[in-house]
């Protein structure tokens, strides 16, 4: 037997706007069904392929982002040692 606290839980609306425009119709045939959940399975591997895609955009625009770096001290003190090997001026 339930408690009235978890029976009025399971009756109450959703704050979600979205929940009656997503639920299947009431009326849906198997064959309706079928097509349905097709359609959202299509949706989405669509969806999970934009979103790979946008993840990997993202990963190469930061590998190719360039960092400056600024020394402060007194120019032309003591050795190089800041410049990697093969860096020239």
């Amino acid at each position: 037997m339930r408690s009235a606290v978890t029976m009025a839980a399971a009756h109450r609306p959703s704050d979600d706007p979205f929940e009656e425009l997503l639920q299947p119709p009431a009326d849906e045939t198997p064959e309706e069904r079928d097509v349905r959940l097709e359609r959202e399975a299509e949706a989405t591997r669509i969806s999970q392929a934009i979103d790979a895609s946008i993840k990997a955009e993202k990963h190469a625009r930061k590998k190719k982002r360039i960092v400056r770096l600024l020394l402060l001290g007194q120019s032309e003190s003591g050795e190089r040692l800041s410049d990697p090997p093969g860096f020239t001026r």
